[in-house]
């Protein structure tokens, strides 16, 4: 088959290319000192993300009015389960009382480790603090283990929820 000549700049370029790629091509090697000539130089930003957040935070707020759920398979079902488990102290109908606990759970829906206190925000009475932060255990008491099911339990074990209690019943 007969080669035709290259036509126009497109041609031109394409001409340039194959022949600096032909005579320079130990020119484009990287030096030494090169951040190119390090192997593990993009090996950081290379990294996969992460599927879910670091951090899961959501709301807990009093609902007597619900079940807790037979099958937990969303991060909102989680936070419906423990307001559904959660039973404020009755002696005192509105505390203003909040607890922020980071906490994170195995797959099975087993609490993983000790949930641990990050923020308390004390309510007008100092007796009050005692029975609120029982009825915050007594609410991971009474469901755990949350029912994962299988799928969503992979996916959020070991992961860091930080789950805040609010106290917001009407006076």
């Amino acid at each position: 088959m007969p080669s035709r000549p290259l036509a126009g700049a497109h041609g031109l370029c394409m001409a340039l290319l194959l022949a600096g790629g032909a005579a320079g091509g130990a020119r484009a090697q990287p030096g030494p000192n090169s951040p190119f000539a390090d192997p593990y130089f993009w090996e950081e930003e290379l990294q996969p993300m992460r599927p879910l957040p670091e951090g899961i935070i959501g709301n807990v707020h009093p609902r007597q009015d619900r079940e807790p759920l037979r099958r937990v398979n969303t991060l909102r079902e989680v936070f419906q389960t423990l307001e559904a488990c959660w039973r404020p102290p009755s002696e005192n109908d509105f505390s203003g009382q909040e607890i922020t606990l980071r906490v994170s759970f195995k797959r099975n829906g087993e609490v993983l480790g000790t949930p641990r206190i990050t923020y308390y925000k004390p309510g007008a009475e100092a007796e009050q603090r005692e029975p609120f932060t029982r009825s915050v255990r007594e609410a991971f008491g009474r469901c755990a283990p949350l029912p994962f099911t299988e799928s969503f339990g992979k996916a959020i074990a070991g992961r860091i929820f930080a789950i805040r209690f609010v106290d917001t019943r009407p006076m």
